[in-house]
């Protein structure tokens, strides 16, 4: 992938479409679009293996709309995040109709889990990266913006599942448990480092 980019824009610029000081900052902008394309087609192709096209993308997108603003733990190379992103996809969907065949009970108890996350979720976000760290404004934005997104998903799936679309909701909550996930992964990785100084 980073050989395409570079490629591409190379082509850009020698005819003179970018300027050469600018290639770092367009390569770097190719290879999150190109890796974003291939996630999402892979989150595609995943949903229609296991016939749940649209709770695959429902999944995605309600874990992306979290993560975008609470951060968490991040794989070393895109690879790796790759094949994380593959299992976790395949295993959210495993989950998702193993819930559409459970009784009542089970549900309500993986609705209280939710909730759990949700309050995980509003205490330890958001975390930022040696990448990108976040200033004080940054963070006070970022922790009001996955407020508001991770109760009005949590809000979401509950109307999902008292109007019968119990796929629908269990995506949503798989997305709100992979996140807090992500963001524990992170913390304790934070924690660990500064442990070892």
């Amino acid at each position: 992938m980073e050989k395409f980019s570079s490629k591409l824009i190379e082509f850009f610029v020698s005819n003179d479409l970018i300027k050469n000081e600018d290639k770092e900052i367009y390569k770097y902008a190719v290879n999150i679009i190109l890796s974003s394309l291939i996630h999402i087609a892979t989150v595609m192709i995943i949903g229609l293996c296991f016939n749940l096209f649209i709770e695959s993308l429902v999944f995605y997108f309600s874990f992306i709309a979290i993560r975008k603003f609470a951060g968490g733990y991040h794989a070393k190379t895109p690879v790796r995040c790759y094949l994380f992103s593959f299992a976790s996809n395949i295993i959210i969907l495993c989950l998702v109709k193993w819930l559409s065949s459970i009784n009542t009970l089970f549900i309500f108890i993986f609705i209280i889990f939710e909730l759990l996350c949700v309050v995980l979720i509003l205490l330890i976000s958001p975390l930022d990266t040696e990448n990108n760290p976040l200033t004080g404004q940054e963070k006070k934005m970022y922790r009001m913006l996955t407020s508001i997104i991770t109760i009005l998903i949590f809000i979401i799936s509950l109307l999902c599942f008292f109007k019968g679309y119990r796929n629908i909701g269990s995506s949503m909550i798989c997305g709100v448990v992979m996140s807090a996930l992500l963001l524990l992964m992170r913390k304790i990785q934070i924690i660990n480092m500064r442990i070892k100084k």
